[in-house]
């Protein structure tokens, strides 16, 4: 009877801690970021130069079955270098990719183009450098929703196809059914022509999901 008792109360238990979880997390949604802290440092041998970028981001995104897409437009402008100068960043991105849900959990991966719009600007000097044809790079992640209010998220993939690794991880809290406020912390590393780029991103922001 005693072992009937807590085989019972094993299993209520474990029913109530499986409902207070939530369902997996949802791709189709809209967002903003503030971008409190963009930095970069660009490197070649000894030579090493930091700059300091804030900014901010508007993401949408939509789950239709197992398909994902996604589209982000993200505004950087660096603090005064270089006596007065400042470098303006527009970065658009487009992301296509697979969801596979698991319960309570969002696999997916993704390829993503990604197009810069960079401005170098100094007194009456200005310069205007688009990245011709864009970048594509892939990316794969995980969202897991550890209660109906709190989620955390993390993914790993390449900046370019030819070259480069990135990381990010990331929470979102809900204040209402469809309302969150989200915290994301991103990191890109990229080599080219022997000058190596390391790009580190802190935003806070908030979410409605549909």
């Amino acid at each position: 009877m005693k072992k009937s008792l807590k085989v019972l109360l094993a299993s209520s238990l474990m029913i109530v801690s499986l409902q207070s979880y939530a369902e997996a997390p949802s791709f189709t949604y809209v967002g903003a970021e503030y971008v409190a802290s963009g930095d970069i440092n660009l490197s070649d041998g000894s030579l090493s130069i930091d700059v300091d970028t804030d900014g901010f981001a508007v993401n949408a995104s939509a789950e239709l079955g197992i398909f994902l897409i996604q589209l982000s437009q993200l505004e950087l402008e660096s603090d005064d270098i270089l006596g007065g100068a400042s470098i303006e960043d527009s970065i658009t991105t487009l992301g296509l990719g697979l969801t596979f849900e698991l319960p309570n959990t969002q696999l997916y991966g993704l390829v993503r183009a990604r197009y810069d719009d960079i401005q170098l600007r100094g007194g009456t000097f200005f310069e205007d450098d688009e990245v011709d044809g864009g970048i594509v790079g892939a990316e794969v992640g995980a969202r897991i929703n550890l209660t109906d209010r709190f989620e955390i998220n993390a993914n790993l993939g390449k900046p370019s196809t030819d070259e480069g690794t990135s990381f990010g991880v990331g929470a979102q809290f809900f204040v209402t059914e469809h309302f969150g406020v989200t915290f994301d912390y991103r990191t890109i590393e990229a080599e080219q022509d022997d000058i190596t780029v390391d790009f580190d991103t802190t935003s806070i922001g908030v979410r409605y999901t549909f």
